[in-house]
């Protein structure tokens, strides 16, 4: 009979080349690291949500730009490490967007809807409530600027 360490998955790792050939290792982000990243940036788990394939990485810099660089640090082994997340933050935003792809790739090997339906077979299997979709809309905030008063309009020409 095989136990837990006989049919463990191997490590999942992607060599990435940045900084003209620098070459960087990275591995998938475990439960632990998703929750540690999730706590930190609970709109993080509504973008995981949405069930984003192709688009994860451009959306995570365009909406969560605080976020690549602790997502970066996890991926190479050290969640909630400052000083790698400060190391990161050093690396040009291209050679970012390659390490983030990569541990995208290697922490969600089918994409995120495969992994967010098993999250949610998974509530509903502990909970017996049916799971239940998530839908995530973008706008633009409104706009902070103050409104001009009817005191400081000009009058108009009747």
């Amino acid at each position: 009979m095989a136990d837990l360490l006989d049919i463990a998955p191997s490590l999942s790792v992607e060599a990435v080349r940045i900084n003209g050939g620098q070459r960087i290792t990275v591995q998938k982000i475990g439960f632990d690291g998703i929750a540690y990243l999730v706590k930190h940036f609970p709109d993080l788990a509504m973008l995981l949500a949405s069930g984003i394939t192709a688009n994860t990485a451009a959306m995570l810099v365009m909406q969560m730009s605080g976020a690549v660089c602790p997502i970066i640090a996890a991926g190479c082994g050290h969640p909630g490490d400052k000083e790698f997340e400060q190391a990161a933050a050093k690396y040009l935003a291209e050679d970012q967007l390659k390490l983030l792809g990569a541990i995208l790739r290697v922490t969600f090997p089918n994409g995120l809807i495969p992994f967010m339906e098993a999250m949610g077979g998974f509530v509903q299997g502990v909970t017996g409530e049916k799971a239940k979709p998530v839908k995530v809309r973008l706008r633009k905030p409104p706009s902070q600027s103050p409104s001009l008063s009817d005191a400081a309009s000009p009058p108009t020409l009747q």
